[in-house]
């Protein structure tokens, strides 16, 4: 059945309950119910994070959408059979993103030996640099601990509260602004190193 631990729900299966019964629950909740069988709880931690991991999952596997996507349905099916034995000494996100580093770096190995084709040549100037210009914030990304990094990507990209970014990662919310203040320095750095000369 679709939903269970055993074969978690995919984005827009039919058979999944609506999130929006569960809304007004915080995640270690969500994670509790979803360790208890509950399907919606374990479908409405997927809607809220989804988007999040998988901005992760292309940081590690580049702009190929089907191996992000391959990679993805990976993480989830592991989210959803693991999920009994999350302890919480890391926040939900945290761990969810440590599962889909794996599986990443799993299938870059695997394909590692493969030739790479060489991507098409691009017309239009501007579209190269908007291309290159979002490499380098990439890779800048890649080059944060993961302890910045994380709560980076939830506040610029999930625009995600400073109470809702504690909420995933299991940290009081002072932790979380000390570590998005760290962040951005850090972030600043990488980016003046990485874009100097060019």
């Amino acid at each position: 059945m679709a939903g269970t631990p055993d074969e978690p729900p995919l984005p827009g299966d039919s058979d999944t309950a609506s999130a929006s019964a569960v809304p007004a629950l915080d995640t270690p909740a969500l994670v509790a119910g979803a360790q208890n069988g509950d399907r919606q709880a374990f479908t409405e931690l997927m809607r809220r994070y989804f988007d999040a991991v998988m901005r992760q999952i292309v940081l590690y596997v580049g702009a190929d959408r089907a191996s992000a996507e391959d990679v993805a349905q990976e993480t989830w099916w592991r989210i959803a059979r693991g999920i009994g034995g999350f302890s919480g000494r890391s926040g939900f996100y945290t761990w969810a993103c440590r599962i889909a580093r794996n599986e990443a770096h799993r299938r870059l190995r695997k394909y590692r030996a493969l030739p790479v084709l060489p991507e098409p040549v691009q017309d239009s100037g501007a579209e190269n640099d908007r291309n290159d210009r979002a490499e380098l914030v990439h890779e800048a990304l890649r080059r944060l601990p993961e302890k910045f990094r994380l709560p980076l990507v939830l506040e610029l990209w999930e625009e995600r509260s400073v109470r809702e970014m504690a909420d995933a990662l299991g940290l009081p919310e002072g932790t979380v602004k000390s570590r998005l203040f760290r962040a951005r320095e850090k972030f600043r750095e990488v980016w003046l190193e990485l874009t100097r000369g060019h």
